[in-house]
């Protein structure tokens, strides 16, 4: 049991990260701003779902139907259609599982990773003439802090 000692401690913890996570959160709005109109601008080509889908196979390489709506925490026939507006837009490839031929086996496409550079052009450009305002020393501070973010993020991810 922990002592009234380190329970203050524990608490005093717990209010320090909900200040953290409060001025974190006000520090990161340029970040989601960018974001924002860099998804903004894609979903006149692509929706979100299917952007997110893109990226996903992306990851996952070729992917069953059924691997990709895990993935995306999608039910097998949502999984399905989706896929087939994917194909439908030349995005993705669609084949019988050579293992299984009930299964289907997804694979992006010269389109769809045009799709995904396309993506990582306009974030990267949106972001170049933001930190083209600032500093050599904070974009080194800024670099260090959200590679730190993104490997403590990753960790949500992984399995348990």
């Amino acid at each position: 049991m922990a002592s009234p000692r380190n329970k203050n401690r524990i608490g005093a913890a717990a209010g320090e990260f909900d200040q953290f996570a409060a001025e974190l959160e006000l520090a990161t709005r340029g970040f989601l701003e960018v974001n924002v109109e860099v998804l903004e601008q894609m979903e006149k080509k692509i929706s979100l779902q299917a952007l997110h889908a893109l990226q996903s196979l992306e990851r996952l390489g070729p992917s069953l139907v059924t691997e990709l709506g895990d993935d995306l925490d999608l039910l097998p026939s949502t999984a399905s259609r989706l896929s087939d507006r994917l194909a439908e837009a030349g995005w993705i490839t669609r084949a019988v599982s050579p293992v299984n031929r009930r299964a289907t086996v997804l694979e992006l496409t010269s389109s769809g990773r045009s799709v995904l550079r396309e993506l990582l052009t306009l974030r990267k450009n949106a972001l170049k003439s933001v930190v083209g305002q600032m500093d050599d020393e904070d974009r080194a501070a800024l670099l260090q802090g959200t590679r730190a973010f993104t490997a403590a993020r990753a960790k949500f991810s992984e399995p348990s």
